[in-house]
C-alpha cells in the first residue's frame, strides 16, 4: 500500500439466509394487515397461475355465502307473496317506532287496510287469482307511500302500513289515495286472462298521548276498520280519539 493511501472495504455478497430471513417477515406482516397470499421471486408462471385460482374462489365461495346469508335475512322478515315486510317484523319494529315519535313529540299514524270480499275471490276464481289480486295489491300500496313508511302484510288479506312523523290528516288523505288506486283499475287475473274489481276499507289511527302503545293504536285502528266495513266497505273511517 502506498504512503497516503486508503484502504476500502470490497462488498460482501449478500448473505441468502439473510434476504430471506427479511422476506419472510415481511411476508408475515402482510398477512397480519389482512394480505391473503404472497409470491416469492423468482416467480414462478404455474404457481402464481395456481394461487390466483385458488384466490378466485375464495372470493366467489365467500360472494355465495354472504348472499345466502342476506337471502335467509330477507325471508325471516319479508312475506314470501307480496315481498312486503311480514308480521313478525311489523310488530317487533311498531313499538319502537311509537316510543321514538312519543319521546320526540312527533305525530305517528297507522291505517289498517282489508281486500272485500276477498274470499269471494278464492272461491270464485281460485287461490291463484287471490295471489294475483294480493301481489298487485302490494305492489299499488308500494306506489302510494314514502320511503320510510312500513307497509307489512298482517295477514290474509288484511295489511297495515305505519307512517313515522304524519298526522291524521295527512294520513287520511294518503288512505283516501290508496283506496282509489285500488278502485280505479281491474286487477288482472290468470296471467291476464281475466280481470276483477276490488275495493278494499281502511281504518285510521294516530298516536294520540304519550301513553299510547303500539297495541293500543293498532286496535283503534282495527276498530276503524270495522265500523268502514260496517258502514257499506270501500271507504276510510278514521279513530275518533
Amino acid at each position: 500500500m502506498q504512503p497516503g493511501a486508503v484502504a476500502r472495504a470490497h462488498p460482501q455478497p449478500a448473505d441468502p439466509h439473510h434476504r430471506r430471513g427479511r422476506g419472510q417477515r415481511a411476508a408475515a406482516a402482510g398477512l397480519e394487515i389482512g394480505v391473503n397470499d404472497y409470491l416469492v421471486r423468482p416467480i414462478d408462471r404455474n404457481e402464481l397461475v395456481a394461487r390466483a385460482r385458488t384466490q378466485i374462489r375464495k372470493k366467489r365461495y365467500g360472494e355465495r355465502l354472504r348472499d345466502n346469508v342476506q337471502q335467509s335475512i330477507e325471508m325471516a322478515i319479508t312475506d314470501s307473496l307480496t315481498s312486503l315486510y311480514n308480521r313478525r317484523y311489523m310488530e317487533s319494529h311498531l313499538g319502537s317506532l311509537v316510543e321514538q315519535a312519543a319521546s320526540r313529540g312527533k305525530p305517528l299514524s297507522l291505517l289498517v287496510l282489508d281486500i272485500d270480499y276477498f274470499k269471494s275471490v278464492n272461491d270464485g276464481f281460485g287461490h291463484d287469482a287471490g295471489d294475483d289480486v294480493l301481489r298487485e295489491f302490494a305492489t299499488r300500496i308500494r306506489k302510494s307511500i314514502r320511503g320510510i313508511d312500513l307497509a307489512c302484510r298482517y295477514g290474509g288479506e288484511e295489511f297495515v302500513v305505519v307512517m313515522p312523523e304524519t298526522d291524521m290528516a295527512v294520513a287520511a288523505v294518503v288512505a283516501e289515495r290508496i283506496r282509489r288506486r285500488i278502485a280505479s283499475e281491474p286487477f288482472q287475473i290468470n296471467q291476464g286472462a281475466g280481470s276483477l274489481d276490488v275495493t278494499i276499507s281502511i281504518g285510521l289511527a294516530a298516536l294520540a298521548t304519550v301513553d299510547d302503545s303500539a297495541a293500543t293504536i293498532l286496535k283503534r285502528a282495527d276498530q276503524a276498520l270495522y265500523r268502514a266495513k260496517r258502514d257499506g266497505r270501500n271507504r276510510v273511517v278514521a279513530d275518533a280519539a
